[in-house]
């Protein structure tokens, strides 16, 4: 049980530490006449980029959704119910587990928002309408941003839960002697 709390800490840091949705490129307010017309002329080619975009992301959300998953049910709340059942009670832990239940349902509502945001920027014809395109890209780059940032949190509730269990475990082998 250790190694795969190990290895699902390991996998959530890699995923975190390369920037698990890093944003397509600088945001700016404005936009000059001549990226308009670059973003006319590549219309297909950036709308097939997107695409790749959208089914990495998709990827590397289902496979993040299924480790933040895993954590609660195969670990985090496991650990809590034992030691409540062993009269171990540690509301720290407890806190933990609320923090990190509460982060990855933001987390999937971060997700779901930047989704729709993506659909309505792939639905836009940026040959007829590059201003519109331009607009919505904004809007999907700062969900994408919002969607990096809860999982950059949940990363850290996972660093605290497992530096709580340390700190526990060291108390608990103070206690016993």
């Amino acid at each position: 049980m250790k190694r795969k709390f190990l290895a699902l800490f390991i996998s959530l840091f890699i995923f975190s530490y390369f920037s698990v949705f890093p944003v397509f490129a600088e945001e700016t307010t404005t936009i000059s006449e001549e990226k308009l017309s670059n973003i006319e002329t590549n219309c297909a080619s950036i709308k097939e980029s997107l695409k790749r975009t959208q089914n990495a992301d998709r990827n590397t959300r289902i496979s993040l959704g299924r480790t933040y998953q895993s954590l609660l049910t195969d670990f985090i709340t496991p650990l809590n119910v034992r030691l409540m059942k062993n009269n171990l009670f540690d509301s720290n832990l407890a806190d933990l587990q609320t923090d990190f239940s509460y982060d990855r349902d933001f987390f999937n509502q971060n997700y779901i928002n930047y989704s729709k945001e993506f659909e309505e920027l792939l639905s836009i014809d940026c040959k007829t309408s590059p201003k519109d395109f331009y607009s919505q890209l904004q809007k999907t780059r700062q969900e994408r941003e919002n969607v990096s940032s809860s999982a950059r949190i949940l990363l850290n509730d996972v660093s605290d839960f497992s530096q709580a269990v340390t700190d526990y475990t060291t108390w608990f082998k103070e206690y016993k002697k």
